[in-house]
């Protein structure tokens, strides 16, 4: 794990040498923060920064660390197979997901920072605490699995917060601050002002044409930054993404100019695939991500942990479908949406759940959705060929519908 963080620090040097890039600058920043993990007497918290609002951890003395995440950089450093291959010899089952079969070899590896303190979430997948739980054992540390009901009203909102507050509590005392919710108004204002600028980027994004990007960059960008959510240093780099995205070529560009614009659903693929080249062929670009969605509330810097506790409750993952279903219709409006491809992670049941009434309702719409079937980490699983078959599929048939 050290070496991904200390390989992300020679990409973003010699990126950096010919100029301002934003994913660069981010990469410099993960890099930065993954490698503190691993000084003498740093205070680790493993936890879920796509579930819980990173701002949380700011102003204390202590690193956050997302073992799915480090899964993921992981795969995308091309160490998955000696990883999931622990997994397996420990006897872990085959069929659930990689990210955490990831997690569980590489930790059996020796390849993660220590653990001082433990936090996750029971919204979005039953793995991510099952893991938590094996993990407790085995650091012998404290655990704090926060319960998010289905329900959204106060009672629900007061719930979430107690716990919430247990963990600021846990936090105050690792670091050795007294407990005065207050110290989150500045993660918060940072977070929000990174908010300010996604919105800008959402905004270029739906000009027809959009603005190209290579690759699924945009939610490489989103996803990877929720990490450093609450940093300062976060503001300046989606000020350079902005600045990046102004400049990108709307008409022409690498792929010969916008045909199509996609919606992204669900995961992306940690490993390089032939994906968004056999796209970019078509002229098809991918202008919103769900994902992006996801992690876009405003905060409260008059009731920071409430505040955190509704933006946790606001998950389409664990709402009603339909609500879902609906945001999925707006986006497909206010972007003039095309298609819409879901990268079906063959594990994540509770992502796949909906998939049939959202293509069903998505079909009635005249719009139709391509279930790309696959594995976020595990390679071994991908066939390019079959791959490529699918999307070129995919592609004649809005070519000879549009």
């Amino acid at each position: 794990m050290r070496k991904i963080y200390e390989d992300y620090l020679k990409y973003a040097s010699k990126k950096l040498a010919g100029g301002f890039n934003a994913r660069a600058m981010l990469y410099k920043e993960i890099g930065r923060l993954g490698l503190s993990a691993f000084e003498p007497g740093a205070k680790v918290v493993w936890t879920t920064s796509y579930a819980l609002p990173m701002v949380l951890y700011q102003p204390f003395d202590v690193v956050p660390f997302d073992f799915e995440y480090a899964g993921v950089f992981l795969a995308a450093g091309g160490r998955a197979a000696e990883s999931i291959a622990c997994s397996n010899r420990l006897g872990y089952a085959v069929d659930t997901c990689s990210v955490h079969r990831m997690a569980l070899g590489a930790q059996e590896l020796g390849l993660f920072p220590h653990a001082d303190l433990l936090v996750s979430t029971t919204d979005f997948c039953d793995g991510k605490p099952k893991c938590n739980e094996i993990f407790k054992e085995k650091y012998q540390v404290p655990f704090h699995l926060i319960d998010i009901p289905l329900d959204k009203d106060e009672s629900a909102l007061d719930y979430v917060e107690g716990q919430l507050r247990n963990v600021f509590i846990a936090l105050c005392e690792l670091s050795g601050k007294k407990e005065d919710e207050s110290m989150l108004i500045d993660p918060i204002r940072n977070y929000n002002q990174v908010l300010g600028l996604m919105d800008e980027v959402n905004r270029l994004r739906r000009q027809k044409p959009a603005p190209y990007l290579p690759g699924n960059r945009a939610y490489t960008m989103g996803m990877v930054a929720n990490i450093l959510f609450g940093r300062p240093e976060l503001i300046t780099i989606y000020e350079q993404f902005v600045k990046e995205l102004r400049k990108a070529p709307r008409e022409g560009g690498p792929d010969g100019g916008e045909r199509f614009r996609l919606l992204w659903l669900l995961a992306n693929p940690a490993y390089p695939t032939n994906i968004f080249d056999t796209f970019r062929e078509f002229g098809a670009r991918i202008v919103a991500e769900e994902f992006t969605f996801e992690l876009m509330h405003p905060l409260s810097e008059e009731e920071p942990l409430r505040s955190i506790a509704e933006w946790m409750l606001d998950s389409r993952f664990i709402r009603p479908v339909q609500e879902r279903i609906d945001a999925i219709l707006k986006w497909v409006n206010d972007y003039k949406i095309d298609g819409v491809v879901s990268f079906t992670h063959l594990a994540c049941r509770q992502g796949n759940g909906a998939l049939y009434l959202i293509k069903q309702t998505l079909n009635e719409k005249g719009i139709v959705l391509m279930d790309l079937e696959a594995d976020i980490c595990d390679a071994a699983t991908f066939s390019p060929n079959k791959m490529r078959s699918a999307v070129e599929n995919y592609m004649q048939m809005m070519c000879a519908t549009s």
